[in-house]
């Protein structure tokens, strides 16, 4: 047995290594038609494999609803006289080719990148990885197709074998490095292959890239952050410049709200010695559309909340709070200023409303449901012309706010798409897996294979698909997130109750990575070919040891 492994391992190795070249050649910028390429490469290459000749409904593609590109997500199952199932799963986009200026023609062909960038100036560290010829290099090369194409070998090979001790799930998914919209489509997928192939789903493995100081050190992840996208439009009420305190500057009253949330710790949450970062804006400015003498109307801003532990409702909740102190200052200081400069003009304090309470004031007016359904038919026209969510949730926001018609200063909440729930394999009480055996069996593995140590971090920072693996709140505190979205259904939706059917822990555990999304991009070429994909298969053939 032992001399049988060390024959299959050069051909495994190979295998992968041809798969990544193959997947390395194939463009599949994020959120375009062109992610369809991989897919029928990825299915072609499945459906070659002689297991897959033999079970050709073991295998396929599964189309996302409502996706303007008409992607479909790759599944391939492996299946032996069991329910326990493992899923291995990692995304086939890549951002795009711009900051490879004149090597754009080289962007995937790692020797011809590694020849033009050997001659360019770049730091050591790159010059001395570019020497080792220990690296590949190109984009996607760690981000993310050597886990495609280390995945896709484990499946190969665990498929060609006569028995296993669990079923073997392979997915893989688009527009990661956009909306996530090919793994929320793929909960669909599971829910169905669950109930058709009578599968418990005990485990699912991303393979994202870590960052380590060295070849000695891998990283497993045993839960990742959570993210949200908050959006703030500011209606002020209109006066001539020349008279100011006569009425209130949305841009005046936007920016309190920026000052009051921007680095606020108390969006900053903390869990097992890991601290989530501080908010920060991406985006703020007034909604004028050309310059005249009157004060500033509307104005919006959004911000990104990475988070760890709190759940959505208690964040929606604090952020509120933040947005009503600023208020709360903004007027204070305003008719301090009104009584300073004898304005005796009544202008009455701005009202904090989040979009579901803007829209249950909208919904007692005539006419209602017609005006949402031209606001919904608008939302879906400027998403296909290019628009992105937050443009959509803004322009959203500001047409209920005339339909509303109330001439008074308002600051509304809502939230733009994506949205990442927060998650952590310790949380998940119903688990057969034990996170803790499972660190011993990975740390005892790599120690064997040649003294590597094992860092275990709480939470992937990067933002990734786990999110949508397992949930660790109840569905109707997620549900509250949705309800603040001003972007319809059919644009984006997140199915918390099938996610919360598959509850499966989700970690990651992929190849060491250098500088994802930019030029030199590049993955640790034994990580790929041998160390993870042969720790991913040992894993399937002693799975009991790591259960409960």
């Amino acid at each position: 047995s032992y001399f049988y492994k060390k024959l299959k391992e050069p051909l495994m190795k190979n295998r992968i290594q041809d798969i990544f070249d193959k997947s390395m050649a194939i463009e599949s910028f994020t959120h375009t038609s062109s992610e369809r390429n991989i897919e029928n490469f990825l299915n072609q290459y499945i459906g070659s494999l002689p297991y897959f000749q033999e079970h050709s409904d073991y295998f396929g593609t599964y189309q996302i609803p409502d996706d303007i590109y008409r992607r479909n997500v790759n599944w391939a199952l492996v299946k032996r006289h069991r329910a326990d199932t493992v899923i291995l799963f990692h995304h086939h986009d890549t951002v795009d080719i711009e900051d490879f200026g004149n090597l754009k023609e080289i962007a995937f062909d790692n020797a011809a990148l590694k020849k033009a960038l050997a001659s360019a100036s770049l730091g050591q560290d790159v010059l001395e990885d570019i020497g080792s010829n220990e690296w590949q290099f190109g984009r996607g090369s760690c981000d993310m197709k050597a886990a495609l194409a280390l995945q896709l070998g484990v499946v190969a090979e665990y498929a060609s074998k006569a028995e296993g001790k669990v079923n073997l799930l392979y997915l893989s998914v688009g527009d990661e490095e956009s909306y996530s919209q090919g793994m929320r489509a793929a909960v669909g997928l599971l829910a169905n292959l669950k109930n058709k192939f009578h599968l418990n789903y005990i485990l699912a493995i991303d393979s994202e890239p870590f960052e380590s100081p060295s070849a000695q050190e891998k990283v497993l992840h045993v839960g990742t952050v959570g993210k949200m996208m908050p959006v703030v439009v500011t209606q002020g009420i209109l006066s001539h410049m020349k008279e100011p305190l006569k009425g209130i500057n949305a841009v005046s009253l936007l920016a309190k709200v920026v000052e009051k949330i921007d680095l606020n710790p108390l969006l900053s949450d903390s869990i097992y010695g890991e601290q989530a970062p501080l908010p920060s804006w991406s985006y703020m400015r007034d909604l004028k559309e050309n310059y005249d003498v009157s004060t500033v109307l509307r104005a919006a801003g959004y911000f990104s909340v990475l988070y760890l532990d709190k759940s959505p409702k208690e964040l929606m909740a604090t952020i509120q709070h933040l947005c009503q102190e600023a208020v709360d200052k903004f007027y204070e200081r305003y008719q301090a200023l009104q009584v300073i400069y004898k304005e005796d003009k009544k202008v009455t304090k701005p009202r904090v409303l989040t979009y579901e309470e803007l829209i249950q004031l909208c919904q007692k007016k005539d006419g209602f449901d017609e005006f949402m359904h031209k606001v919904n038919q608008f939302a879906y026209k400027a998403f296909q012309a290019g628009s992105s969510y937050q443009e959509i949730t803004i322009a959203t926001v500001q047409k209920v706010l005339d339909f509303y018609d109330k001439k008074e200063a308002f600051v509304v909440l809502a939230i733009a798409p994506p949205y990442y729930p927060s998650m952590n394999c310790r949380h998940l009480k119903n688990s057969v897996v034990d996170i803790e055996k499972l660190i011993a069996f990975y740390r005892d593995y790599l120690v064997e294979q040649g003294a590597s140590s094992l860092k275990v971090e709480e939470f992937f920072m990067g933002i990734c698909d786990i999110s949508y693996c397992a949930l660790e709140k109840s569905v109707k505190e997620y549900q509250k997130i949705i309800e603040s979205m001003a972007v319809p259904e059919c644009l984006y939706s997140i199915d918390f109750e099938k996610i919360q059917d598959i509850n499966v822990p989700g970690i990651n555990l992929g190849p060491w990575g250098k500088d994802l999304h930019q030029l030199t991009e590049r993955v640790y070429e034994k990580d790929m070919l041998e160390t993870i994909p042969q720790f991913l298969l040992y894993l399937l053939e002693h799975i009991d040891c790591i259960k409960k």
